[in-house]
């Protein structure tokens, strides 16, 4: 009989302890890291260029422009381009020190510029073996293609921007009426 109750004693002090802990995992989490919501700020902006370039590329197929003019803007273009290659790839660097939503930020953006890159390349091949045919579909159909990809990128990488924001204010928020982070809305 002693026995039972020295195992119910334990039992109840193992539950006790879970239960204590489960707030303090909230604790443990690896917060946002800084640099990743700078960094995630400078690609904002970069994504913003580079989808208004393929916007204006997008336009010039609507219009009799030479060659030469889509040539200089798919340049200009690229090198806006490498600009938020560049970015990721801090962003990439910085990966292992982010908290769980912005590691998932990085992985969730890596295939969209991985696409924003073939397209852009694939489009700029084409454009230089087939010069006289700007206002050709298959040109235009490898225009659409950056327009959209580059659109989705801009979005994605807009939208974990402002998630990161709103955590941030929510977070201050929390902080400054003294609320523990594992309350929930019903208590």
């Amino acid at each position: 009989m002693k026995s039972i109750k020295m195992v119910q004693a334990i039992r109840r002090g193992t539950l006790v302890a879970c239960l204590f802990a489960i707030p303090m995992l909230g604790v443990s989490q690896t917060k946002d890291s800084a640099a990743i919501s700078d960094a995630l700020h400078e690609a904002r902006s970069h994504a913003v260029v580079v989808q208004d370039d393929a916007a204006t590329l997008e336009s010039y197929t609507r219009s009799q422009m030479s060659w030469q003019s889509h040539a200089r803007h798919l340049q200009r273009m690229k090198e806006h381009a490498n600009e938020l290659m560049s970015d990721f790839n801090k962003l990439q660097s910085l990966r292992s020190e982010g908290s769980s939503w912005q590691q998932d930020a990085i992985d969730r953006i890596d295939p969209l510029l991985r696409e924003m890159a073939t397209h852009l390349n694939n489009t700029i091949d084409h454009l230089n073996n087939n010069q006289s045919q700007v206002q050709m579909q298959p040109y235009r159909d490898y225009v659409d293609a950056n327009l959209d990809v580059m659109t989705r990128a801009r979005d994605a990488i807009s939208d974990f921007v402002s998630y990161g924001e709103a955590r941030s204010t929510a977070d201050d928020l929390e902080q400054k009426l003294e609320l523990s982070s594992s309350a929930s809305p019903s208590e």
